[in-house]
């Protein structure tokens, strides 16, 4: 699975913008990049197979941008 961000918060959520991992800084320590094109509610999910859980680790955390 790919992290992503949508609008959903602010109705829109087929509105989106991709999230690009950046180099590890170091184990444990996750970097990612995004363009929020407008002001708004953001919604971040983001799902991982970790070792260990027998099913599919998600999450999602909402946040606003401002101009």
């Amino acid at each position: 699975y790919a992290p992503w961000m949508d609008l959903a918060p602010a109705g829109r959520e087929t509105m989106s913008s991709p999230v690009t991992a950046l180099p590890v800084e170091g184990p444990g320590t996750y970097l990612l990049s995004t363009d929020l094109t407008m002001a708004g509610g953001w919604r971040f999910s983001v799902a991982a197979k970790v070792q260990g859980e027998p099913e599919t680790v998600k999450a999602e955390l909402e946040l606003r941008a401002e101009p």
